[in-house]
């Protein structure tokens, strides 16, 4: 039977384990595919604004089953969240890469932590105010506007995830200060 150190020595900190080399590929697959998804974005949002100014073969071409401001403002809230997905993807290779360095309560790990839930936050409410905003435009056909009904698709899951990403940085934070108080024991 064999028993796992609790602390790694000087022999193993060198080699990754397997799940955070997956890790590492997964996050580094999900940051060039969420490059590609933006840009995509960025081109709908340049279509949709040039279509919303009026120019007709566009705007004819495009715009069949869509309206060019439903567009833009689906686009916009695309290209917002796909920027939160990318600093969030940025912080979690950078928390990787002090795991695979073996040493994972870093001060910094508990920041980049707190930038991920701020950015997961931030996004929630964005695409709350989206959906009300789409909603709203939806309603508007033909110069009419009809009762607009709001309605909140309020994801508790997703707070859930904030306040455990919250709880995490708190725990990183205490870590970190605990073994900085280590080090100044004799």
């Amino acid at each position: 039977m064999s028993v796992e150190p609790l602390y790694q020595t000087d022999e193993t900190a060198g080699n990754p384990s397997r799940s955070s080399v997956f890790l590492r590929r997964l996050i580094t697959v999900l940051w060039y595919v969420t490059w590609a998804l933006l840009a995509v974005f960025i081109v709908i949002f340049l279509c949709s604004g040039v279509a919303l100014m009026g120019i007709e073969p566009l705007k004819s071409q495009l715009f069949n089953d869509i309206r060019p401001s439903t567009s833009l403002v689906s686009s916009l809230s695309m290209i917002v969240g796909a920027g939160a997905f990318l600093i969030i993807l940025k912080q979690l290779r950078q928390i990787c890469q002090t795991l695979v360095m073996g040493d994972p309560f870093v001060p910094e790990n508990a920041h980049r932590l707190r930038i991920i839930w701020i950015a997961v936050a931030i996004a929630e409410v964005l695409r709350l105010i989206t959906g009300i905003v789409l909603s709203g435009l939806m309603v508007q056909t033909n110069d009419t506007v009809e009762q607009i009904e709001i309605t909140l698709d309020l994801r508790i899951y997703v707070w859930f995830l904030v306040l455990a990403l919250i709880i995490l940085s708190e725990v990183f934070r205490e870590g970190a200060r605990m073994r900085q108080e280590q080090k100044l024991t004799v």
